[in-house]
């Protein structure tokens, strides 16, 4: 049931012309960020090998509205740090021109000098944009960065200040197909695809198309709020010409975020530096017959098209994170854990959570087992939060039933608890439908301790611990996180 297939050849998928947002041009080069900061010794034996970029650059031809969603680590890296002020000084209404993103140093548990890294590299952005020398020097940043790789090293400033200087050098800018796949490789670190999607839908009057960029492979159990909540690393972006206010966009990427990127985990660890970035330029071109948009959509102005556009952004979100998780380091198998009828979404969540993070569950789905036994005591120890009235996991009503994907039609869902006692179980056919590479595990709670009304669900997304896993963490050194 594997396929022969690699994952880059199963998951990159060519991308239309047509469908790129309109008003952004993007630009990626090499600047040799690992190299500086960790240099290889000389051996004349090396195979010479094109570098992967490491260092790209978005440009909005308009100030677009932005929204971010931010790790809730205590170690927050520099980048995350100058982005969730930068939002916070601009206020509801903050604007973007441009994203930075560079991949080979994290630039995490840095210091002061890290924090002034990232400044002098996203003003060396604001300089050399169109409109840089209008800008004041005590202006909220409009220019925001993310930053993935080594932890605890300094970046290496001159080499990227180069790098900036060529990507805004001449035709460099651009925006194809090819150029956006390029930029998706500058994102990557231990991932093994560069994870590029885009999609086109109508708001309205307007044609709106947007592009998702997201990397991650390795400490990946984000839990990421806004920048208001601050409470291998996981980086996205996302990017859009429909018409939306900031307030707005940013409410939708919560959402959005809140039932995607917040419901995945490849070994549990949650990253320094987890960004997502939403930009939306309002340059999508007006379109026959359809509801006039006219300046940023908002629930107020427009809900129902804002309904559209959330829906959109969250499929889109969903997508992207499965894509993470499929490139988990090692991973072997996609793993889904639903729970259902809890007494709120947030208990649901917490205990989806607790199986998916678990390793003996892990490593039975790796070994093709329905070890129900493994998945109740993950959720048996889950960290419920508490609700109004009281709300606990009822043990003599919990039910397990592995599901087939939907590529195996020919197969029938197995129960292996029912109202909390054993199923029999035929092991043909457990073991037929967990040799698929996608498992399905529901879990219901049928109310748990509540008569009536506990009808939450919370779905939650990961993978499997191979011997290839251990494989790849035993070759990355202590500082070499992501």
């Amino acid at each position: 049931m594997h396929s022969t297939m690699s994952k880059a050849e199963r998951f990159v998928v060519p991308v239309d012309r047509n469908t790129l947002p309109r008003g952004y041009l993007v630009a990626t080069t090499y600047a040799g960020i690992k190299k500086a900061i960790s240099p290889a010794p000389t051996t004349a034996s090396a195979p010479q090998q094109a570098p992967k970029p490491d260092l790209t650059l978005l440009v909005s031809s308009t100030p677009a509205s932005v929204a971010g969603t931010f790790t809730s680590n205590k170690f927050q890296a520099a980048p995350v740090v100058h982005a969730t002020k930068a939002l916070q000084a601009q206020g509801p209404h903050a604007r973007a021109r441009a994203v930075l993103v560079n991949s080979g140093c994290a630039n995490a548990v840095t210091g002061q000098g890290g924090c002034e890294d990232t400044e002098t590299l996203v003003k060396e952005v604001q300089k050399l944009l169109p409109a840089g020398k209008q800008s004041s020097s005590d202006m909220p940043s409009d220019v925001l960065m993310m930053s993935t790789g080594v932890i605890g090293v300094r970046l290496p400033v001159p080499q990227m200040l180069r790098g900036i200087q060529h990507l805004m050098r001449g035709h460099i800018l651009q925006s194809n197909p090819d150029a956006w796949l390029e930029m998706a490789r500058a994102f990557m670190t231990t991932d093994t695809f560069p994870k590029l999607r885009t999609r086109q839908f109508t708001l309205g009057n307007r044609l709106c198309s947007i592009a998702a960029i997201d990397k991650g492979a390795g400490m990946i159990h984000p839990h990421m709020t806004s920048p208001g909540g601050l409470h291998a690393t996981l980086l996205g972006l996302f990017v859009t010409d429909a018409p939306v206010a900031t307030p707005t966009l940013q409410r939708c990427l919560e959402e959005a975020v809140r039932q995607s990127f917040n419901c995945i985990s490849v070994d549990g660890d949650m990253s320094t530096n987890d960004t997502i970035l939403a930009l939306a330029n309002g340059q999508a071109p007006v379109i026959g017959q359809g509801t006039s948009v006219e300046g940023n959509m908002s629930e107020e102005t427009h809900p129902d098209l804002v309904k559209i556009f959330a829906d959109e952004l969250k499929a889109m979100s969903v997508e992207m994170a499965h894509l993470i998780v499929r490139d988990g380091e090692g991973a072997e198998k996609f793993v889904q854990v639903r729970v259902k009828n809890a007494g709120t979404y947030e208990q649901a969540h917490a205990i989806a959570s607790s199986i998916s993070t678990s390793a003996l569950v892990k490593c039975a789905m790796h070994g093709e087992d329905a070890n129900w036994g493994r998945i109740l005591c993950a959720a048996g120890y889950a960290a419920v939060p508490t609700s109004s009235p009281a709300w606990s996991l009822d043990p003599s009503k919990v039910n397990v039933t592995f599901v087939p994907p939907p590529n195996a039609r020919n197969l029938s869902p197995i129960q292996t608890l029912k109202n909390g006692v054993p199923q029999p179980v035929d092991e043909a056919k457990a073991a037929e439908l967990l040799s698929h590479e996608d498992i399905y595990i529901d879990m219901d709670l049928q109310g748990g301790s509540w008569t009536e009304g506990a009808c939450a669900e919370a779905v939650f997304w990961t993978c499997d611990f191979s011997k290839e896993y251990i494989s790849v963490r035993c070759a990355c050194s202590h500082t070499d996180q992501w």
